[in-house]
């Protein structure tokens, strides 16, 4: 049976190509696209056949299989090179804790520790796009003054490219659950420790801290009339100095599928949640 990933699979793809074989694209097939589209070989902008429409949704609705893959394979190195971080002079710069030859950091407002091997414990559930992106916070040692300017993803350096990904499967997936449960959303950054800030012209602005130094400030602002929802996710300027772009985007999705499991159970997660 194909993959299936995020609900589609090559051939569920290959049904909004024109299956004319052309080529155009530089494979054989376009079964050949489809599959290398979801492993991240080929770009939607590939086919020249695809309408703009067309190739909008197909990205909303792919999950890359190569980055994936790809992130869970930088998990082995990632932890060697953790085995040559002195814990004890890079704590304090991480906005972490040295403890017992262990680091102890808050990652969502949660404890988390890392010892020398690179394993990970804490209370929830660690995932590679939480594991991934906690390993390089530390292996790249910080230690650089956060700025308050706050910036788009794609205007960090090196992430134009990926920009349009990030868009499709970070920021508009939670302004989704922003729309869908507004109230019970908010609630929930305030139990990962969100902070209301001022000066912004946004219905709802909240800072939330994926990371002590990776801080994200969510804007989000309220259907009104003919106009849609809106929500921006923002970083500091300083984000690709504390993480690989990777890792951003990573940091990213993590936020986005724990805030969709916990929103569709609210009823049953909530209140452990709020206990913790």
């Amino acid at each position: 049976m194909p993959a299936k990933i995020n609900g589609m699979t090559p051939l569920e793809i290959l049904k909004h190509l024109n299956r004319s074989n052309c080529r155009d694209c530089g494979v054989p097939t376009c079964l050949a696209f489809a599959t290398q589209l979801i492993n991240g070989d080929k770009k939607i902008t590939d086919c020249p056949h695809l309408t703009q429409e067309a190739a909008e949704e197909l990205n909303k609705n792919i999950v890359l299989r190569g980055r994936d893959k790809k992130l869970e394979e930088m998990l082995g190195p990632l932890k060697k090179e953790i085995s040559g971080v002195d814990f004890r002079s890079v704590a304090e710069g991480l906005g972490a804790e040295y403890v017992e030859r262990k680091l102890h950091i808050k990652c969502l407002g949660k404890d988390f520790t890392v010892d020398r091997k690179g394993n990970i414990e804490s209370l929830i559930h660690v995932n590679s796009w939480v594991a991934g992106p906690l390993l390089n916070y530390i292996s790249r040692g910080g230690n650089k003054p956060l700025t308050g300017n706050w910036v788009s993803f794609g205007e960090l350096k090196r992430a134009s490219s990926v920009a349009q990904y990030f868009d499709h499967r970070c920021e508009e997936p939670m302004r989704q659950l922003a729309e869908s449960h507004t109230d019970v959303f908010f609630d929930l950054i305030n139990i990962f420790k969100g902070k209301r800030v001022e000066g912004f012209c946004a219905d709802y602005a909240r800072v939330i801290h994926p990371l002590p130094k990776v801080p994200f400030l969510i804007l989000y602002w309220r259907p009104d009339g003919q106009f849609d929802s809106k929500l921006r996710l923002l970083m500091d300027s300083t984000a690709d100095q504390y993480l690989d772009i990777e890792f951003i985007i990573s940091l990213g999705r993590g936020l986005v599928e724990m805030f969709k499991k916990i929103l569709s159970k609210h009823e049953e997660l909530m209140p452990g949640l709020l206990a913790l």
